[in-house]
């Protein structure tokens, strides 16, 4: 059904930073939407097709009734924080076992597509030495990247009868509206009043606009692309320094980035028992988009321009 903006389309984790960005862009391409929470009450349109997620516990008849009458689903629920230290148990149940009481009601009932929110972590750790495609073979190394990965070979049983149903998208760290996680942390730091020693750090980071994670979804709905998995990001990535200046730049502020030479760094950083977070934030974590790209997406490539934006919104309000 890839095409009919006519059709309804389920958006599960629709109360988050990713699936309220997506579910308002599905909105604007001219899509109904169901939007799906563990507290529907927290969505501020008072008509709007609300659901409740079911618990995990649930019985199928739950699921069916969730996925009931809509043309596409798109998953965006699960525990999205690499940083949670959770373990691993806590991870599968959230983002392997809901996706697959969820996939398995949607393959016997829904006609469009399934598209799942994976992440980049699936196929690696924090940093990588070389850039990631959807070819690079998966490394994750940690309790959520593994839960991810787990989530994509099951979904992809589930789906192999059509594979073309299936689209599984990887995106990078997401920047915007109620951005979380390690950009979080970048944009406290940001907020500092101190300049930072960060001018030495070469290494570069790519970044997703959660505007145009929105506009691929609405992509993959609308037009006849082919099921699989797809990198999601700008095209292109920035140094530390250069994403920290460009907040600094949305709140009015002097980047305040001066240079201290690597090995120095990381040495201070081990100094005061921080080695693992200077291993995270010297290293880089490059992808390439071109997959998705060639099929009529568009990356953003002005990712300095749009973090200051929205940091100058943040800001105002």
């Amino acid at each position: 059904m890839s095409g009919d903006r006519s059709g309804k389309v389920l958006v599960t984790g629709a109360s988050g930073f990713i699936g309220r960005a997506v579910a308002a862009h599905l909105r604007s391409g001219g899509y109904k939407v169901r939007v799906a929470s563990r507290d529907p009450n927290q969505f501020d349109r008072p008509r709007e097709d609300r659901a409740l997620m079911p618990a995990g516990n649930a019985g199928a008849g739950a699921w069916d009734q969730l996925v009931s009458g809509v043309d596409h689903v798109v998953h965006c629920a699960g525990i999205a924080d690499a940083s949670a230290g959770l373990r691993y148990d806590d991870y599968r149940v959230a983002n392997v076992d809901l996706s697959v009481q969820l996939a398995d009601a949607a393959r016997r009932h829904v006609p469009g597509r399934f598209v799942f929110l994976s992440s980049i972590r699936a196929i690696t750790g924090p940093t990588s030495p070389e850039v990631l495609t959807e070819s690079s073979p998966a490394r994750p190394s940690d309790e959520y990247g593994r839960s991810k990965l787990e989530a994509e070979e099951k979904l992809a049983e589930i789906f192999a009868a059509d594979s073309r149903q299936l689209v599984t998208f990887r995106p990078v760290a997401v920047y915007g509206e109620g951005m979380r996680g390690g950009l979080a942390g970048l944009l406290r730091l940001a907020h500092t009043p101190f300049p930072l020693p960060l001018g030495g750090i070469q290494a570069r980071r790519s970044l997703l606009d959660v505007e145009r994670l929105g506009a691929a979804v609405l992509h993959i709905l609308s037009n006849p692309v082919a099921g699989g998995t797809y990198i999601v990001s700008d095209s292109g990535p920035l140094t530390l320094a250069g994403i920290v200046s460009a907040m600094r730049e949305g709140i009015g502020r002097n980047p305040g980035i001066f240079t201290i030479p690597e090995p120095l760094l990381a040495g201070l950083s081990a100094m005061v028992g921080r080695r693992d977070l200077w291993q995270r934030l010297s290293g880089p974590l490059v992808v390439s988009p071109d997959r998705l790209a060639a099929t009529g997406w568009q990356p953003a490539d002005d990712t300095s321009r749009r973090l200051a934006a929205y940091m100058a919104r943040r800001q105002a309000n």
